[in-house]
């Protein structure tokens, strides 16, 4: 009796098992087959997966070396207009170039395409280099207004812009000293003094006239001696526009105290190795204007005493 089930069982389990063993894994690779792929292209798959990073840099380059190249060709169009021709770098190089680069860079802030004050994949690496030094190819001496940020609005990243604020961007003995170093010792080709519309300091000066300010606002009309002189108000004229005369009006007087109260930056342009340039912000739209470079000749204004 025991022998006949022995026998029983093993005729029904030995057909299972050698049909299971004749059967594919479900696993198992088939040619043609959609449930797995070759193993060349699994390869690719997972070498994609373990260096995103290095994928995502090479698009990032990729892009950087385009905007390079628009950058470069803004300036080459900008330094045409003005009779100049540019070579990469060229900013480092002469005062003419390191005012092109400064329009190029404005011209991408005011269109909203900004380029290098935007690299922030290549930070790490910029502030090391920095760390080793620096060599800013402009000083920019603004007024202290937290609209105003210079890297912004001329679309510079760390260490290209040697910066000074001072409220009504009116340059004080400490700031001459800070300018002196920038073109002297750091090699700055152009020196702006950037005012900029609706100025606080400018408007607090208008509205106090000879009436002097209080606390330490008063060094404002100190450094502003002679500014409401100078520009007449007409009447019937806006106090809005009045007051845009007095803004480029200081920018102007500003400038020249920079040439007529250093004999460093004075010899500079005399040699032509540095420009003094005042120019008005605008708030609204971005731009920049530049007005004349201010003469090495320059008679001294009422201002500092």
């Amino acid at each position: 009796m025991k022998r006949t089930l022995a026998l029983a069982a093993l005729l029904i389990i030995a057909p299972q098992a050698k049909l299971a063993a004749s059967e594919e894994p479900a696993s198992a690779y088939r040619p043609g087959s959609t449930k797995e792929r070759p193993r060349a292209a699994k390869e690719n798959e997972k070498k994609k997966q373990a260096h995103p990073a290095k994928v995502a840099e090479s698009k990032d380059s990729a892009r950087l070396k385009a905007l390079e190249q628009e950058n470069f060709r803004l300036r080459q169009e900008l330094a045409q207009k003005g009779g100049a021709a540019l070579q990469p770098g060229s900013e480092a190089a002469s005062p003419e170039g390191a005012l092109a680069e400064l329009k190029a860079g404005n011209t991408r802030f005011v269109l909203g395409s900004r380029t290098r004050s935007q690299m922030g994949y290549n930070d790490i690496a910029l502030r090391q280099t920095l760390a080793k030094g620096q060599a800013p190819f402009a000083v920019i001496v603004t007024c202290s207004d937290s609209r105003l940020a210079d890297n912004f609005i001329f679309d510079q990243e760390l260490g290209r812009l040697f910066t000074i604020r001072e409220a009504g961007n009116c340059p004080d003995t400490q700031s001459l000293a800070s300018i002196e170093y920038a073109v002297e010792h750091l090699g700055s080709k152009v020196v702006v003094v950037l005012g900029h519309e609706s100025c606080g300091a400018v408007k607090a000066v208008m509205e106090s006239g000879p009436t002097p300010l209080p606390g330490n606002l008063w060094s404002l009309q100190n450094a502003m001696s002679g500014l409401l002189e100078s520009v007449h108000h007409q009447a019937g004229e806006p106090t809005g526009t009045y007051m845009s005369h007095l803004v480029e009006a200081n920018a102007l007087r500003q400038a020249k105290v920079v040439i007529t109260r250093s004999s460093i930056v004075e010899h500079l342009c005399h040699e032509g190795k540095l420009t003094v340039v005042p120019a008005v912000y605008d708030l609204a739209s971005g731009q920049v204007r530049f007005l004349p470079a201010v003469a090495s000749e320059a008679p001294v204004p009422e201002a500092h005493p």
